[in-house]
């Protein structure tokens, strides 16, 4: 298995436990993060080798990238594996899966990257070095099998929580602040985050404000750099409303029923590098799941304190807003289904060995 950040090594621990229920002298091994290892797994690489995001924080890390590619590339030859389970991180184990493939490995892809968005041409590649393609999206499935490709829709991560929906009430009292999983998107975004807190705190004094840490990132640097009414915790609490920056977060508040905004900034070439590529209008996976804009996106030059403000302000002063955000979210969540992903994609596991 090889998973290269916390979602993922989150998502694939639950594969992981699954797997061990039937099979439980199963030896994993591979690239990942604490949470797979707390499984079982053998991580002889880890989770922080990867943590870039975007085109130009390769460069500074690229020795060290190689360095894990050509090393799981030995594990493939040397240890022979069954099968190999690329979660995600399409950039690099796109690459790993062809090498597997190529010396009859069998592959089994769980979280499909995001082909249907910009760079199309992986779905056709999917279909050649892949055995099966696990997605969490419903219209996913679809759109690769057109391709080839041997897709099948197991449920998302997320529905398997055991929380339930979050009692949120209106007017919104308590408001999450989301600025992403690593830290230079932390110092990069939650400057702006919190300049458009201070502007509603001026307006709405009751507003109380809540910070959930990521996994892997020091409370030290959150104590540091976030204001002092500000309250630190350790997961996702009962909230109203969020700003959240754009990834996986933004669609746990729909399965969560909180009603967001969702925000994204990068640096200047990464931003374009990107556009020149994405052939979608939106970024948010709550918009496009459902087609439509059903929340605010706040990206690059539009995010600014003053613009987030004034989107956060329209949930908390109109009443049937709010409300029509919450009934999109509930029609999302419906059609999202109740499979289980990790024992879907942990039978497919043994299905295919």
């Amino acid at each position: 298995m090889v998973a290269g950040e916390a979602s993922a090594d989150k998502h694939a621990s639950k594969v992981i436990k699954a797997l061990k229920e039937s099979l439980p002298y199963v030896e994993i091994f591979g690239m990942g993060g604490p949470e797979m290892s707390s499984c079982g797994m053998e991580c002889i690489y880890s989770i922080d080798d990867l943590s870039v995001v975007g085109f130009t924080d390769v460069l500074p890390r690229l020795h060290r990238i190689l360095r894990v590619f050509f090393g799981i590339k030995r594990l493939i030859r040397d240890r022979r594996p069954d099968i190999f389970i690329p979660v995600d991180l399409p950039d690099f184990n796109m690459r790993m899966a062809r090498f597997a493939k190529a010396r009859g490995v069998k592959v089994l892809y769980y979280i499909a990257p995001q082909a249907w968005a910009w760079r199309r041409y992986r779905a056709r590649s999917l279909s050649r070095i892949t055995d099966g393609l696990a997605v969490i999206f419903p219209f996913e499935e679809q759109f690769f099998k057109s391709y080839g490709v041997n897709a099948r829709y197991v449920g998302h991560p997320f529905l398997e929580e055991d929380r339930d929906l979050i009692n949120v009430k209106w007017p919104p009292e308590r408001i999450a602040i989301l600025p992403g999983s690593r830290y230079h998107e932390v110092s990069s975004m939650l400057p702006i985050l919190q300049g458009a807190k201070d502007i509603l705190s001026k307006e709405f004094p009751w507003l109380r404000w809540y910070l959930p840490m990521a996994k892997g990132l020091s409370a030290r640097l959150f104590e540091k750099i976030t204001d002092k009414d500000i309250i630190l915790s350790q997961t996702i609490p009962d909230v109203d409303l969020a700003m959240v920056k754009s990834g996986t977060a933004s669609f746990e508040m729909v399965l969560l029923g909180v009603p967001e905004v969702i925000c994204y900034k990068t640096s200047i070439v990464n931003y374009y590098l990107a556009r020149s590529f994405i052939g979608i209008k939106n970024i948010g996976m709550p918009n496009i799941v459902s087609g439509s804009p059903i929340v605010p996106e706040l990206i690059q030059k539009e995010l600014t304190k003053e613009r987030l403000a004034s989107a956060l302000r329209r949930y908390i002063e109109d009443e049937t807003l709010y409300i029509s955000t919450r009934n999109a979210f509930e029609s999302l969540r419906t059609s999202m289904g109740e499979s289980r992903a990790s024992q879907e994609v942990a039978k497919w596991i043994r299905d295919v060995v």
